[in-house]
């Protein structure tokens, strides 16, 4: 419906994004780590070769580890010590005054690990074969959580099955993750393969199937060049307002949300979360690292429930209006541009309609904070505001009375959730224009929808009725990725311009995540928990429902 360029405006995402398998195949870089650890069988020795061939095959850069280092400038290992000796400072001054707050006491043993004169050069990953010496894991020398991917082969868990349920996955894939210090898990035997990673996925291949590099292509090369990528508080503008969880319009939202996250409960679609304490991590070196990595979070809880609050409708302007209004901001070769105050407006033609253009609506959404309970949050100390401005800028609210520590982070599909609201918002705009007594812009402007988000799938047949279901091709990227987010807002608008085109009503979508999960816009989380309750068999965590 419209272009990627217009979509990541939109969104805020400035850097590119690749979406293709092709392109990301470009961006991948690979090193293969020169020590072998313990417990390698003849299975990981030869799926590593074979995964070195496909490599090759795809024409994704190899190289050797020694290249694949660069030195490490004195003041940014002074700089490590440093943050080191303040956060052992930190975790004496915690325990002697019984503070509350989550420090690691890093020993001497450890400190040497961080002054080492080389470490990996960025967006280079690093392929690592059996288990290693916790004072040799490459995760120790990365340059940077975000662009380095430490990728494990290690042999088949043997408490995993084909029918192993997700809480099981789960829990052995975060198991992995932090005692061998890994993004991606690898895990082989003579017969299959399974990937791992923090979308809590667990596809399994045969490894006779004759698709191996299919595999690696659609499967591991989007998981390693888009990775988990959780959004700071840099990323936002702080909004000086706080809002009151008693305000007649956030009060009827927080009735749905705990409310529904109550009856969510017995859908057993939010699994318990995991504490980085919980963990096997061999030392509080790793813990620490593992922290870091998480953005300073406390741990991981997988899935959101949000709201998004009621939205103002943008005025659809014809082609003659938008030139006669804005045409000093136009351009030929784009299809969307920014006014004399900042603020996108998109162009797009409509069936009978020609080609029109609006302005971006501004969005806010009621969502949790990362780690809270799901389905018994706190709205005094769990709840936050979340907006999208017309202009691509994020915004965060507080509510009134909550103090705010190191643990109150976003969700890490922050990005996605707001795609999800603002695309909400454009499409009712556009069915305003056509039809102002549709149900879903009487309920979008009235009262708000609730944006909810877990990681299984639906049943085909017993699909909410007249819901659209798209993403089942994108590529296989993790969660707070801005190709989520990509994904999330141009699926959305594409397939709802399909169904104009069939002259068709709007009621929602369900926007598949492969080897992730699923996102839904519907009219109320009550509603939607309760459908779920009296279908059982409507969704699963896991991959039971994902179509290949």
């Amino acid at each position: 419906m419209i272009s990627q360029e217009a979509i990541q405006k939109i969104l805020g995402i400035e850097s590119k994004v690749s979406l293709s398998a092709d392109e990301m195949v470009k961006e991948m870089a690979v090193t293969f780590f020169p020590e072998k650890g313990t417990g390698i069988d003849e299975n990981v020795i030869a799926f590593s070769k074979k995964l070195e061939n496909s490599f090759k095959n795809l024409n994704i850069i190899i190289i050797p580890y020694e290249s694949a280092l660069e030195k490490v400038r004195l003041r940014r290992r002074i700089s490590r010590i440093f943050r080191i000796i303040i956060n052992n400072v930190r975790y004496v001054f915690i325990r002697i005054f019984r503070i509350k707050g989550e420090f690691y006491y890093i020993n001497l043993r450890s400190l040497r690990r961080v002054i080492r004169s080389k470490r990996l050069k960025r967006n280079i990953s690093v392929i690592v074969l059996g288990e290693l010496h916790e004072d040799k894991l490459p995760m120790q020398f990365i340059s940077s959580f975000k662009s380095n991917s430490v990728i494990h082969i290690l042999p088949f868990p043997s408490n995993i099955k084909k029918e192993s349920p997700f809480e099981e996955h789960f829990d052995t894939a975060m198991s992995l993750f932090a005692y061998h210090m890994a993004n991606i898990v690898l895990a082989v035997d003579d017969s299959k393969w399974m990937v791992y990673n923090f979308n809590a996925s667990h596809p399994i291949y045969d490894l006779n199937d004759n698709k191996f590099e299919e595999h690696i292509l659609k499967a591991l090369v989007p998981k390693i060049v888009a990775p988990i990528s959780p959004h700071k508080f840099s990323d936002f503008n702080i909004s000086k307002e706080r809002f009151m969880i008693g305000d007649p319009i956030i009060s009827a939202l927080v009735v749905d949300l705990t409310q529904g996250a109550l009856l969510f409960e017995k859908t057993k679609l939010f699994p318990s979360g995991k504490k980085i304490d919980d963990l096997p991590f061999r030392d509080n070196f790793h813990k620490y690292i593992g922290k870091l990595h998480l953005d300073n979070r406390s741990g991981m809880s997988f899935g959101f429930i949000s709201k998004q609050l009621p939205v103002a409708i943008s005025q659809i302007l014809t082609l003659e209006e938008t030139q006669s209004k804005y045409g000093a901001f136009l351009s030929k070769n784009k299809d969307y541009f920014k006014d004399s105050e900042g603020n996108i407006h998109i162009m797009f033609d409509l069936p009978e309609k020609g080609t029109v253009s609006l302005q971006v609506p501004d969005v806010w959404v009621l969502s949790l904070r990362s780690g809270s309970d799901k389905t018994h949050f706190k709205p005094e100390k769990d709840l936050l505001l979340l907006g999208l401005s017309s202009k691509g800028e994020m915004w965060m609210k507080f509510p009134v009375g909550t103090r705010i520590h190191d643990d109150y982070k976003p969700s890490f599909d922050t990005k996605v959730i707001l795609a999800h609201a603002v695309g909400n918002a454009i499409i009712a705009s556009i069915i305003n224009y056509i039809d102002p007594k549709s149900e879903f812009v009487t309920k979008l402007v009235s009262s708000g929808i609730s944006i909810s988000h877990w990681h299984g799938y639906f049943r085909e047949d017993l699909v909410p009725s007249n819901y659209l279901m798209y993403g089942f091709k994108n590529l296989h990227v993790a969660c707070s990725s801005p190709q989520s987010a990509v994904y999330a807002l141009g699926g959305k608008l594409d397939s709802f311009e399909k169904l104009l085109k069939d002259k068709k009503t709007y009621y929602g979508d369900i926007h598949v995540e492969p080897h992730h999960g699923v996102n839904i816009s519907f009219p109320s989380l009550t509603t939607l928990a309760e459908y779920l309750i009296q279908n059982p068999e409507a969704s699963k965590l896991g991959n039971i429902y994902l179509k290949e």
